[in-house]
């Protein structure tokens, strides 16, 4: 009997190093990109965890917003 696929929102919290590779690109980001990457990234990894990187889109949407 084949296990199911696991589901990616299990995939539990990104490693430091990745976090910190997200929050830097982030920061250049295009509005589009930005959605795109929130929507995956989202969708995969667990929320709570990504509350730092949540802070850096914060930021740059309203970087955004302000041009």
């Amino acid at each position: 009997m084949r296990e199911a696929d696991p589901d990616p929102s299990e995939l539990g919290a990104p490693p430091a190093e990745l976090l910190e590779t997200w929050m830097h690109a982030v920061r250049r980001m295009d509005r589009d990109t930005l959605d795109l990457f929130v929507r995956r990234t989202w969708r995969a990894w667990d929320a709570t965890s990504l509350r730092p990187v949540q802070a850096a889109v914060d930021a740059r949407r309203g970087e955004l917003d302000g041009e």
